[in-house]
């Protein structure tokens, strides 16, 4: 399949580059990965750098060019491939945005993480600009869902719709995540041990099937870099989510390993006004790749809907 490579990276006024990749042949075996993903992304696409304040973002651009924009904003410690399975119905309707959000193992080019709230708020705000977009649709899974609804809290003249799919923490804490995939990850990274590196992302994965193609591009994410944002993902606060009243899907695997469903379902339905949530069956906390055809149908017709006045 045929890209057209537009690099914006030239226009930036680049200071030093944050180090992500443990050394240029971890980076070159992780590209390689990436590289045959989108061999079979699976429509037409554009590869785009964007400058922010926070280094060069790398975009995958599909879909029809003056079609309403959706931003997709993927999980940590991965990068914008992940949405291969979404993608194709996506752009269908949207001018879908892919980014491989600043700071993280990807193809973006950080040099400068993130290490507040409001720091993820300025990139989104540049990432926006340079896309030339005024307002867009967003879907976030995991980190990429806080980075979603933060964006809705404090950027929503910006924001048309949101969709959460098992958002890091934001409506309740997710301390099975820093015992079983935070802490490990360091000290398997500190050791050079790709078995504790890779302990945590199995477990959250709950045993579901991996296409070899998608399993080898995370894992080598994980073996060869480590992320450089400083910001772990907040529960934010009774008043900050009674401040949001941008249309909202929440959607949460029923195989969701993070923090119990049920319980972050409730906290955000009673707090965030008209927010309406989904238990994902037979999902895990990456439920757009596990279950795509049900993710994705709902999440279309989420945002085909008009948003009901009240």
């Amino acid at each position: 399949m045929q890209s057209a490579w537009i690099n914006r990276e030239r226009n930036i006024i680049m200071p030093e580059r944050i180090t992500i990749f443990r050394s240029p042949e971890s980076k070159a075996t992780y590209e390689a990965a990436y590289q045959t993903m989108l061999e079979g992304w699976p429509v037409p696409y554009e590869e785009l750098y964007i400058p922010t304040r926070f280094g060069g973002t790398h975009v995958i651009a599909s879909g029809v060019q003056d079609a309403p924009a959706l931003v997709l904003f993927h999980s940590a410690g991965s990068g914008a491939a992940q949405w291969f399975r979404n993608v194709g119905p996506f752009s269908q309707h949207y001018r879908t945005y892919s980014v491989d959000v600043i700071g993280e193992v990807n193809k973006s080019v950080t040099t400068r993480g993130f290490k507040r709230r409001h720091d993820c708020v300025d990139w989104v705000a540049d990432l926006f600009d340079g896309l030339e977009i005024e307002k867009a649709d967003i879907v976030g899974n995991s980190y990429g869902g806080f980075l979603a609804f933060n964006t809705a809290l404090y950027l929503h003249e910006r924001v048309k719709k949101v969709v959460l799919i098992g958002p890091a923490a934001t409506f309740i804490q997710m301390w099975a995540f820093y015992v079983h995939i935070a802490f490990p990850y360091k000290i398997g990274y500190a050791l050079h041990s790709n078995r504790i590196i890779l302990s945590g992302f199995n477990w959250i994965w709950q045993g579901f099937p991996r296409d070899e193609i998608f399993k080898k591009y995370t894992e080598e994410g994980k073996i060869n870099g480590f992320p450089c944002n400083q910001l772990p993902p907040p529960v934010f606060s009774d008043a900050e989510l009674r401040q949001v009243h941008t249309p909202m899907l929440l959607m949460i695997g029923d195989h969701e390993v993070i923090y119990n469903p049920q319980r972050a379902i409730q906290r955000a339905t009673r707090l965030v006004s008209g927010l309406k949530a989904e238990i994902v069956p037979n999902a895990n906390h990456n439920a757009q790749v596990t279950a795509p055809e049900f993710v994705n149908e709902k999440i279309l017709e989420f945002l085909a809907n008009e948003p009901q006045k009240g």
